[in-house]
């Protein structure tokens, strides 16, 4: 739960300048994609983890974000790619600092390698203490946008 937030508040200070609320909503999506597929795969499927790696590569999320864009009328369909495949690449960009025990989890050059990487910042644990940070990020990003709508424009 802690990660999905700090996920979230990623999404939500990428996502706040963008104009219109239902691609900002897609994107919010996008960013929980790949989480929430490899956890589909794995536990509601019983999917070998070799199978649901791909899940967190570049690559490997295109075709799943395409699918999800059919699911949109057709006017829509290419904002809403962008916007699954925006929000799923600002996941892979997190979960890139993320220790995952020496092992990485993303595999940037699937389908070419399965070499994992990561850049060892912080450990899954730490996401409980990243919490109250993400939370104070979106009050905050939310503050500046209510408080810039309101100032007047100048001459």
């Amino acid at each position: 739960m802690a990660d999905l937030l700090v996920h979230f508040a990623s999404a939500y200070v990428a996502g706040r300048p963008l104009r219109d609320g239902r691609v900002r909503a897609i994107v919010y999506f996008g960013v929980c994609l790949p989480d929430l597929l490899f956890k589909t795969l794995l536990y509601a499927g019983h999917a070998p983890t070799w199978l649901c790696e791909p899940t967190h590569s570049p690559l490997g999320l295109l075709p799943f974000c395409y699918a999800g864009a059919l699911l949109f009328e057709e006017a829509w369909r290419k904002r809403a790619f962008w916007a699954l495949l925006g929000g799923s690449w600002l996941h892979l960009l997190l979960d890139l600092g993320k220790n995952h025990l020496g092992q990485g989890v993303i595999l940037w050059a699937f389908p070419f390698s399965m070499d994992a990487v990561e850049l060892g910042w912080y450990h899954p644990e730490d996401s409980p203490l990243l919490m109250l940070p993400a939370l104070a990020l979106i009050g905050l990003v939310e503050l500046t946008g209510r408080l810039s709508a309101r100032r007047p424009a100048s001459p």
